[in-house]
């Protein structure tokens, strides 16, 4: 079972590292980051973050314990991660005009295309997880466009992961 301090840090990056190998168009800035994930910079090579969205206690995965009482707490730990991949989306090219037919087929095929890959990884990394005790259970949610905004437009999902305390 991952324990220690550094132990939903580890669940991350199994997950950060599952994505990246899987994804057949890599993205030039990959981790995990502090916080909401930040569309920064969105610039034409991509990213890959993952971030730890919640953390909370449950007496029965998934759900969220209501009450903690003294010295008796819940027995599982549940960790809910978001994980984005980001790519440029296709804009105007002034201010009267739409971006071309072609390039935002090419954007949604690319963007299609990490969002099977993105769950295929994710679903597969946190299989191996509990299949080698590494976790109790996770819950993986269905992958949900987001965007356009800025200039980028994206996928991304959510993992909730158990750990015993």
């Amino acid at each position: 079972m991952i324990t220690g301090a550094a132990r939903w840090y580890t669940v991350g990056s199994h997950l950060v590292a599952a994505v990246r190998g899987g994804l057949t168009s890599k993205p030039r800035r990959v981790g995990q980051v502090p916080g909401e994930i930040a569309w920064d910079a969105c610039d034409c090579g991509g990213m890959l973050a993952v971030a730890l969205s919640r953390l909370y206690l449950s007496d029965t995965f998934p759900e969220e314990a209501e009450t903690v009482n003294g010295a008796c707490q819940p027995p599982y730990e549940v960790g809910q991660f978001t994980v984005s991949v980001v790519r440029c989306a296709p804009n105007p090219e002034g201010v009267e005009s739409a971006p071309p037919a072609g390039e935002l087929d090419t954007a949604a095929g690319l963007l299609l295309q990490d969002a099977t890959e993105m769950l295929d990884s994710v679903s597969a990394a946190l299989c191996r997880l509990r299949e080698d005790d590494e976790v109790l259970d996770y819950l993986v949610t269905p992958v949900e466009p987001v965007g356009p905004e800025g200039g980028c437009v994206g996928v991304t999902l959510t993992a909730r992961v158990c750990l015993v305390r």
